[in-house]
């Protein structure tokens, strides 16, 4: 059998190399589009290798327990990020007051509990890439002594 251009072809061999050419193109096909949902998907997840922000809680005056009204003053300069910088924080007493939120962890953090019973404060601090990690601190409060 000769093609248009009077070369002799056979048709068992046209066949063959059209099903590899169809194989093909259906594997890069699979493979693009498993390129493309990873790259969609890689936009929506946290980076695997991202290192979390350390927060840390420390009592800079006071103590994490005694006798109605507490007042502690909380220390969370210590706070780091391994793989960047604090840009935020927010420290939730515990207590049903509002939580303090800001920028600058140098700055020591006064809070007075008014009335007895046990509380977790709680710190938040996020990096510059949008990670965030957490502590807690236990916080004890009795009632004045009559």
């Amino acid at each position: 059998m000769a093609d248009e251009f009077g070369r002799g072809m056979s048709p068992q061999k046209e066949r063959p190399m059209l099903r590899h050419q169809k194989r093909l193109v259906k594997c890069f096909l699979t493979a693009g589009m498993l390129l493309l949902i990873g790259l969609l998907m890689g936009s929506c997840l946290p980076n695997p290798f991202t290192r979390w922000p350390e927060p840390v809680i420390a009592i800079a005056e006071g103590s994490p327990y005694g006798t109605a009204p507490l007042t502690i003053t909380f220390d969370i300069s210590a706070s780091s990020d391994p793989d960047g910088e604090i840009v935020s924080f927010t420290f939730d007493f515990g207590d049903g007051a509002e939580p303090l939120e800001g920028t600058d962890i140098t700055e020591p953090i006064e809070h007075t509990y008014e009335t007895p019973g046990s509380y977790f404060a709680r710190l938040t601090v996020k990096d510059n890439g949008s990670a965030t990690g957490s502590v807690w601190l236990a916080i004890q409060v009795n009632p004045p002594a009559e």
